[in-house]
């Protein structure tokens, strides 16, 4: 039997170092000779059953506290974390007559597999520790290119917000490289880039993502319209009178759209006036008319 005994394991391993740990589990599970007898009544008999050093050699799990005369799983009791059976990490086992069914029932709980496993890692070097210099500088550099991506991707969200404020158009007719009409955003973009390093390298390098696209544009308006839209939900959600508002207009293509807009007062008092959304009806006045000529 090692030094560390069941009680001292109960009340002291989860404040031990790493190494000390590990000294608990190179130095094995106690297994002391117990003092157990139990009396049985049968139909036509008693039944005397004593406790066998040889249920230690059948479960490798099991270890006993020669103080209690009971027995215990070694697993669970070092990593059950407060979750495992208390009958085996607490208060012990001394049913001899059902000990075959309660070590059965238990080596197949979740918590002793998971207490098994942790125990079998204890002191085995990551093997992530183990990658070759090469692999863990790839993953640094890829840590950084997406560091790089959100920081531009950030400084774009910018531009947007900047037309958005002054309710400037983001697009124009001609959006290529090196057009001298570009538009307002393109144009933004373009001068931020002259005055941000780390932004005029991702234009002039970056093959795959630039995030100037109209696509990336569309993408980045709808998530933008998505959280101010959350917002105005959880703003309407506190508001006593809510007003809503719908009115047609027309867009720069002569095309017929409905609007949106509430209107409530904040919690503070303020009284705001939010726009929802446009929407765009299946059929419009003029085509009801056409269809019903």
């Amino acid at each position: 039997m090692n030094g560390f005994t069941v009680e001292y394991l109960k009340h002291n391993f989860s404040s031990l170092s790493l190494e000390q740990k590990i000294e608990v589990k190179n130095a094995g599970r106690p297994t002391p000779e117990i003092n157990l007898t139990q009396t049985t009544k049968g139909k036509s008999r008693y039944f005397i059953r004593k406790f066998k050093m040889e249920i230690y050699e059948k479960n490798n799990w099991i270890c006993g506290c020669s103080t209690t005369n009971r027995l215990f799983c070694f697993a669970c009791l070092l990593f059950g974390h407060g979750v495992a059976e208390p009958a085996w990490t607490k208060n012990g086992i001394a049913d001899l007559g059902h000990l075959a069914q309660k070590i059965k029932k238990h080596e197949n709980t979740q918590v002793h597999i998971n207490a098994q496993l942790e125990m079998q890692l204890l002191g085995k070097v990551d093997i992530r520790q183990q990658l070759d210099s090469a692999y863990r500088r790839s993953i640094q550099q890829q840590n950084e290119q997406v560091r790089k991506n959100r920081y531009v991707l950030s400084k774009i969200i910018d531009c947007i917000k900047f037309c958005g404020a002054f309710e400037l158009a983001l697009r124009d007719n001609d959006e290529k490289d090196g057009s001298s009409n570009p538009g307002i955003f393109r144009g933004l973009i373009n001068f931020t880039a002259e005055l941000d390093i780390a932004l005029e390298d991702h234009f002039e390098k970056s093959t795959v993502f630039k995030g100037v696209s109209k696509i990336i544009q569309n993408e980045l308006l709808d998530c933008m319209l998505q959280v101010a839209q959350e917002n105005i939900r959880k703003e309407i959600l506190e508001a006593e009178f809510v007003a809503v508002m719908a009115d047609e207009t027309t867009d720069v293509a002569n095309c017929y759209q409905m609007t949106t807009v509430f209107r409530y007062i904040l919690p503070d008092g303020r009284p705001v006036e939010r726009f929802w959304n446009f929407v765009t009806p299946p059929l419009t006045t003029m085509q009801l008319v056409s269809q019903n000529v």
